[in-house]
């Protein structure tokens, strides 16, 4: 697959097959997380790939977001302690975009591997740090649900008007 078709065709998916994914697909995703480029190449990130129903429905109790069930979850987060080293005291401004970055890669990757993927934030991080025995330093950031899918959304219109060249261009 081209890197084009990839960006342009990935979309969230939400509604997830009962196929399993196989560990070694999910090990392929998650390498690509780790190339995911850094701020002064702190590779701050942690992930935690979840595939056990039992912890899955575990954390969608406290996924608000989550509505549909995933074959596997990966949490994306970082690492506090290792993140004040690089930048200072409670900076967390870089390691959050860091975690986007790495994210962003996964779910090229998956869909690149025929799985679907959504990428969210509507979850209690506390709770789903408890529930996978995350220490306190290890901030959990986005939830990445995966699975293989058997329709893919409709295209959403994309806006063109904020691309700018120069400067910045009323419309």
């Amino acid at each position: 697959m081209e890197l084009k078709d990839a960006i342009l065709g990935r979309r969230s998916i939400r509604r997830f097959t009962d196929k399993e994914i196989p560990r070694e697909v999910l090990e392929e995703i998650l390498e690509t997380g780790i190339w995911a480029p850094t701020a002064s190449n702190s590779q701050v990130w942690i992930f935690i790939a979840v595939t056990d129903p039992a912890m899955l429905k575990k954390i969608r109790t406290v996924s608000p977001g989550m509505f549909w069930t995933a074959k596997a979850v990966i949490c994306i987060g970082f690492d506090k302690k290792k993140a004040e080293q690089y930048f200072g005291s409670g900076n967390y401004r870089l390691p959050h975009y860091d975690c986007g970055m790495a994210a962003q890669n996964m779910m090229l990757r998956a869909y690149d591997l025929g799985l679907g993927s959504c990428v969210m934030a509507s979850f209690d991080d506390q709770a789903v740090g408890n529930l996978l025995s995350v220490p306190e330093h290890i901030k959990i950031e986005l939830l990445l649900m995966l699975g293989y899918y058997t329709q893919t959304p409709k295209v959403p219109a994309r806006n063109e008007n904020v691309i700018h060249f120069e400067k910045f261009k009323q419309r």
